[in-house]
């Protein structure tokens, strides 16, 4: 189990999820209304910290977005397939590198290295391109998911390829989950979306405990 433990967190994606969880529950204890002060404004720092340690972790994640979409744009073989799951997956991909980039332009004023006036601004922006990109890949797995049923109910009689269905549909039905809970965090930020901490906060621990969970049994 340690050993398990030791290298789940050895990895950036492992250790990133392993501090979202602690995050979480920092959101989730905030809510105990016998909370001490001291301890309210304890949690409150924990929160904060490591809210900031995992967007270091993350920092150059919107290359690797950029990249998936220029992939998708480049690519003969998405040109001749669905048209309309490429162009979802450019836009979500495309809309989580702009969100991951204008969240790293707000880290100096974050770690009070340099405020910056139009933090707040930025910081409105991205979590709409983060809204955004959640959107989309709803969008994604849901269309995956009316194609997959239409090709699984065309080929009951074949059993060797009614397996990988089924191992896909648990995976997109699981991709729907993390990202509807993910959802909460940008949509209570903006107001567009009506729901208290403690619910984004079960969501939170929700996300992080489904998507973590493949992770973790691939280490």
């Amino acid at each position: 189990m340690l050993d398990h433990l030791y290298r789940f967190t050895r990895t950036t994606p492992g250790l990133e999820k392993t501090l979202r969880l602690v995050q979480s529950l920092c959101v989730l204890a905030l809510q105990i209304p016998t909370l001490e002060n001291e301890s309210i404004s304890r949690f409150n720092i924990a929160k904060t910290q490591f809210a900031l340690t995992r967007r270091f972790l993350r920092f150059f994640n919107f290359i690797d977005c950029f990249n998936r979409a220029f992939a998708l744009l480049g690519s003969t073989s998405s040109a001749q397939g669905n048209i309309i799951k490429t162009v979802i997956e450019i836009s979500k991909w495309s809309c989580f590198g702009c969100y991951f980039l204008l969240e790293d332009l707000t880290l100096l004023h974050a770690t009070s290295i340099y405020p910056n006036p139009y933090n707040a601004a930025i910081l409105t922006e991205a979590n709409k391109f983060w809204f955004y990109a959640l959107g989309f890949s709803i969008l994604g797995a849901a269309n995956d998911i009316l194609f997959s049923s239409a090709s699984s109910a065309s080929k009951t009689k074949d059993e060797k390829k009614q397996a990988p269905s089924i191992d896909r549909f648990s995976l997109l039905k699981k991709m729907l989950c993390v990202d509807a809970c993910d959802m909460l965090i940008p949509g209570t930020f903006l107001g567009w979306i009506e729901m208290g901490q403690l619910g984004v906060g079960i969501g939170m621990v929700v996300s992080t405990l489904v998507s973590g969970w493949d992770m973790w049994n691939a280490v």
